[in-house]
């Protein structure tokens, strides 16, 4: 395949990773949504946020458990040792991440107040920001190639 591992001064994975991110601003949705006013909707309207925050919750587990299957670990910035292109991963290059993102969205819309949009819009700059960018130059320096022909017939999130 003819790919270059990254060096080990390339791989730091962070202490606080996008899961607990994720809780966090799930917790502050939630915080929100009991606080602000006024509301969006009237109900039920706001119930129908439970949509993308199932589609997010499938999509989330259905990616971990892909690299779970092939053995590849999923601490981001951290060795990968198997690029996972089917599944989930024909759709998104960041399925984990766009369930999450889904999620909060859901979460958002079932909050009904406009201040809850910060927290999937501030989720989405600080993931694309500190782990997506990070993750495709390791991808790219483990992989070569194949993740540029990956990255070719996938886009980013959708």
């Amino acid at each position: 395949m003819g790919t270059q591992q990254p060096n080990a001064a390339d791989l730091h994975p962070p202490r606080v990773l996008p899961p607990h991110y994720f809780v966090g601003s799930v917790l502050v949705t939630a915080l929100i949504g009991v606080l602000a006013t006024p509301r969006l909707l009237q109900m039920p309207w706001p119930l129908a946020g439970l949509v993308p925050m199932a589609a997010g919750l499938w999509l989330a587990v259905r990616g971990s458990r892909q690299f779970a299957e092939r053995g590849t670990n999923i601490i981001p910035l951290s060795r990968s040792t198997a690029l996972v292109t089917d599944g989930v991963f024909r759709i998104s290059r960041n399925p984990m991440y766009l369930g999450m993102l889904s999620f909060l969205a859901g979460a958002a819309i079932l909050a009904n107040v406009a201040w809850a949009w910060v927290v999937p819009a501030a989720f989405f700059v600080l993931i694309r920001q500190a782990f997506v960018v990070r993750e495709e130059a390791l991808m790219q320096a483990t992989f070569g190639a194949d993740y540029e022909a990956y990255c070719g017939r996938v886009r980013r999130w959708l």
